[in-house]
């Protein structure tokens, strides 16, 4: 059960794991005449040396997320930047973030990122699932991304934390309230529903119509198999706690939106 509105409201940047932090942007879009919010977040790692950026944000957002992220790094560095693939909501501030830290090094399948950047090819390091980076005091692990939005799409985890950054995956909106959006899952009045998720899938992915959604569930419960997660950080939904009551209900969101029923 969600445990309902915290008594003081939370704002951006949130701290939802110690040295883990969560910046958005939400878009406002009207879905059966009620208006709603759609995330669209990142997020930054801190370890004791390094710092990592998951997803960018998208250009809208900028004027609103980076004095968050420079509040956060407290004049430290960024080292690296993670989009996840590449489209607006999670590499659309690439350029300018390339700019504003020109020793930061953009890593993940960076397969024509050069397009988007051009001049800094050199400053791209591919790298593919089960590879790492040692933070200091917290390792971040690519892994495959179950849910793809474009073919380069991948995810990451943290193994101290067990922190599970999914990008398009388990994505959520929710009714828009003033102060609502920096809540985590289990903040809200209630959990997140089926349909909460399903008309983000439906709307966005739209392929989950064609593919049958057992095949994505079951390459899920073995990426979960492996890297057993704790939290849940989509790109498109408040910072997951309940992570396995929220599973359930986006494996049913996927088995819908597939024409499925559970």
């Amino acid at each position: 059960m969600a445990m309902g509105v915290p008594k003081t409201v939370p704002v951006f940047p949130r701290e939802f794991a110690p040295g883990a932090y969560w910046f958005t942007g939400c878009l406002r879009i009207t879905v059966n005449g009620k208006e709603l919010h759609n995330h669209n977040s990142c997020f930054l790692l801190m370890g004791e040396e390094r710092s990592v950026l998951v997803d960018t944000a998208p250009p809208f957002a900028w004027e609103s997320m980076w004095p968050q992220l420079q509040k956060v790094l407290g004049g430290r560095k960024l080292d690296y930047i993670f989009p996840t693939h590449p489209e607006a909501p999670h590499m659309g501030n690439l350029g300018r973030l390339l700019k504003a830290f020109p020793e930061a090094l953009v890593i993940g399948d960076t397969r024509n990122y050069e397009l988007y950047a051009p001049g800094e090819a050199h400053r791209l390091r591919p790298m593919g699932p089960g590879e790492k980076i040692d933070l200091g005091g917290r390792t971040f692990v690519i892994v495959e991304g179950v849910v793809h939005d474009l073919v380069n799409t991948l995810w990451a985890y943290e193994e101290e934390r067990k922190i599970l950054f999914v990008s398009d995956g388990y994505p959520y909106t929710h009714d828009h309230m003033e102060g609502e959006c920096a809540m985590t899952s289990n903040e809200l009045a209630q959990l997140p529903r089926v349909e909460d998720t399903r008309v983000v899938i439906e709307g966005a992915l739209g392929w989950t119509r064609y593919v049958d959604a057992e095949i994505t569930i079951a390459k899920l419960r073995d990426l979960l198999q492996k890297y057993p997660a704790d939290i849940i950080a989509p790109t498109h939904g408040g910072v997951i706690m309940d992570a396995r009551e929220l599973t359930d209900v986006f494996e049913t969101g996927l088995r819908q939106a597939n024409g499925a029923r559970s």
